[in-house]
């Protein structure tokens, strides 16, 4: 009996335990993909709903996203936590990565001097014919984010093999189809699902032309259903109601025009989802990066209304364990040595060059990341280049490092860069000039580039420079031009004159500096100044002829902008002698730095040193000083020295606590005292305590300053440019 009972009970756990195994099967797997849509600024929120997801013991087989979905799956395929997506996306300067221009801090240094630096932001980008690019920006910053986080990666032989299977949907524009990108290069496969068609140039994709999915799937369910995935979870955006009163703007009806396809499509897929998750984002926009903390809140917030749709997915703690740890298995990590082994480009010219410039910097030794991303940064800056991705190179009979691949610049560029100059106060001549700058750099050239600025109104004139680098070397030679016409100013107590000098010149100068920051050369200037008046002053008559400058000039300028800085130090000046009917040694040079005390206040501190080393100077050739950044208390070149130093300093900071896209208005306070020798008139010391209100714009800062000086009479002074 005892027997038969045994007989019972073994066959009744042979037929249990395949079906309770079956159950834990079931339980344990049921291939579970997460959609995520894209959204600009939005998807930040996809961020909040993983975290939720990883909370709460739901495991994620496959990732399939669009546009910026696209960037938060992809790293999220890669084994970056949630948590560890939130602090990049709350230390990231999202303004950086998405702007048109490079930063300033990366323009290379020959772009950085006084006559030719840039003062606003923007910039019209041309290329052959003088056509307008295929995108505003070309997305050099993006390529290198992309980059950092995915160099693990570059070896697989399909997105499958990530931690966590991948797909990104982007839109071939030669095709107009749907593109599900699965293998390849990752950091290039991101940057195409997020080129936002007007923004963002295009991405070549072999005989593919891509742009952002979203155009054809904005919300990519059908994409994880291809990739195997037997329950979806779709993560999209609701906004508030429309109204019709949001439609009496030109840009308001393009902007939902633009949208309606994209929000057709988004509803087709929502519609095959198991799971829909949305986020509710108010007013917040797609281009507002600064909510960040707010839409991963919101995203979290989203998920956990649908807690009881998901409650089924959760699985037990030991199966959660083991999730874990076969994810955390496919996980690559870079060796903690890292060096830099190769450099590409389709352009031999660019090829040479680059690995020329990046070798001599880096050297062939250990490195640190954030150095190659700076060389990578100043080489495509420099050479007008669309970017570059690096990867892990780890093949066999090669060396083990970072590969660089430079993209080929598609032909010759131009750049335009419109500014606004003006100065107005009381009892001074309003200084008006409306000053285009231009860059060309010709498309069989590695950093060449010609230089050039022209000036209507005040000050009218024309200047040219051709500058040209040695294959990746700091060497370099340069030839200029310049046809100009300034005014010098002379008061009396009740009169004001003006008088002009035009100067007709040709230049040549060698030196050293490539880079960004810092360039010293030696050359000369020689030219005729023609003088609407001969003046006498001290004995020392000004009369027009013929000159000839040899001189020693520097640059160094490290700051984050030409107009409103906030951090970075600026020194440039020169050293030279004058020959001319009566010749004189010279020495110009001005100091700024910026120091951020906080992530609000800055504190910066200035000084000019101008002189001719005890010699008398005509009224054309005295030093100038007086006006905006100048003894802002006193009228535009209101002193006229033989030798002037001058010390100011201040603080800065921004009018609102989070900066914003449209406005960024920064007050600043700081007090300047001068020391000059005015000739006839002896050394006199004055001082002027300055406040104000700036507001950067695309064509160069506006400033209104209330000024005093030492003896109590004030001044209020409106300008547009160069301000402090």
């Amino acid at each position: 009996m005892a027997q038969a009972v045994l007989r019972v009970l073994s066959l009744c756990l042979l037929i249990a335990v395949p079906s309770l195994s079956a159950q834990t099967e079931a339980v344990r797997k049921h291939n579970v993909a997460v959609a995520l849509s894209g959204g600009g600024a939005l998807g930040l929120a996809h961020i909040g709903v993983l975290k939720y997801l990883e909370e709460h013991h739901i495991p994620i087989e496959l990732v399939a996203g669009t546009s910026m979905g696209g960037l938060v799956g992809g790293l999220y395929s890669t084994g970056i936590s949630p948590a560890e997506m939130e602090k990049i996306a709350l230390q990231v300067d999202w303004g950086d990565l998405i702007n048109a221009n490079p930063p300033f801090r990366n323009k290379p240094i020959v772009e950085k001097q006084y006559w030719n630096r840039p003062s606003g932001t923007f910039t019209l980008r041309l290329g052959h014919n003088f056509s307008l690019l295929s995108g505003v920006s070309a997305g050099e910053s993006l390529a290198l984010f992309f980059s950092r986080y995915t160099a693990a990666y570059a070896d697989v032989a399909s997105f499958d093999e990530l931690p966590i299977p991948f797909r990104c949907v982007a839109t071939d524009l030669v095709t107009t189809n749907r593109v599900v990108l699965s293998r390849g290069s990752l950091p290039k496969a991101l940057r195409a699902t997020m080129a936002v068609p007007g923004i963002f140039a295009p991405v070549e994709w072999g005989k593919e032309v891509l742009v952002d999915g979203g155009l054809v799937e904005n919300l990519p369910v059908e994409t994880a259903r291809e990739m195997g995935a037997e329950v979806v979870i779709a993560v999209r955006f609701v906004g508030n109601t429309t109204k019709t009163t949001q439609f009496r703007t030109l840009g308001d009806v393009l902007r939902q025009t633009v949208s309606i396809p994209v929000i057709h499509n988004e509803r087709t897929s929502a519609a095959l989802a198991d799971v829909v998750i949305q986020v509710q984002i108010g007013t917040i926009s797609s281009t507002d990066f600064d909510h960040a903390a707010e839409l991963i809140k919101r995203g979290y917030e989203a998920a956990q209304a649908q807690s009881k749709d998901l409650a089924r997915f959760v699985v037990s703690p030991a199966q959660w364990e083991s999730y874990l740890t076969a994810r955390g298995a496919r996980i690559r990590r870079l060796p903690a040595e890292r060096r830099l082994v190769e450099i590409r480009s389709p352009q031999p010219q660019v090829e040479s060059g680059a690995r020329h410039d990046a070798l001599r910097q880096l050297g062939t030794g250990p490195l640190q990341t954030h150095d190659l991303e700076h060389t990578i940064a100043e080489i495509t800056s420099a050479a007008g280049l669309p970017g570059a991705f690096y990867e892990w190179q780890k093949q066999a009979g090669k060396p083990e490092g970072y590969g660089v691949d430079f993209l080929p610049r598609p032909s010759a560029l131009f750049f335009l860069r419109p500014e606004i100059l003006y100065q107005s106060s009381d009892d001074e001549p309003n200084l008006g000039t409306l000053r285009i700058g231009a860059t060309m750099i010709p498309f069989n050239t590695y950093k060449s580039r010609f230089l050039g600025e022209l000036n209507l109104g005040y000050d009218s004139g024309v200047r040219a420079e051709y500058h040209h680098p040695f294959d990746g070397t700091k060497a370099f030679l340069a030839g200029g031009i310049v046809v100009q016409q300034y005014h010098d100013n002379a008061y009396t107590a009740t009169t004001s004159s003006s008088f002009q000098r035009t100067r007709s010149a040709a230049s040549f100068r060698g030196g050293i500096g490539t880079g960004r920051f810092s360039q010293i050369s030696i050359g000369v200037l020689t030219g005729y100044d023609s003088y609407s008046q001969p003046i006498t002053t001290g004995g020392i008559p000004a009369t027009s002829g013929s000159f000839t400058n040899l001189e020693t000039a520097w640059t160094y300028n490290s700051q984050d902008s030409g107009g409103l800085p906030s951090q970075g130090t600026l020194l440039e000046g020169s050293f030279g002698y004058s020959f001319r009917r009566s010749p004189f040694p010279y020495l110009e040079n001005h100091f700024s730095r910026f120091h951020p005390l906080n992530r609000r206040l800055s504190l910066f501190i200035g000084s000019d040193q101008e002189s001719s080393f005890g010699k008398s100077l005509s009224f054309y050739d005295q030093f100038t000083y007086g006006g905006a950044a100048q003894l802002d208390a006193y009228r535009y070149q209101e002193f006229h020295a033989n030798t002037l130093g001058s010390a100011r300093a201040g603080v800065v900071c921004p009018i609102f606590k989070k900066r914003s896209w449209i406005l960024d208005p920064r007050i600043a306070g700081w007090y300047e005292i001068a020391r000059l020798d005015l000739g006839p008139n002896g050394w006199q010391t004055h001082q002027s305590s300055s406040a104000g209100v700036f507001l950067p714009t695309p064509i160069g800062p506006l400033g209104l300053v209330f000024s005093a000086s030492e003896k109590a009479t004030f001044r209020v002074r409106f300008s547009i440019g160069r301000p402090l």
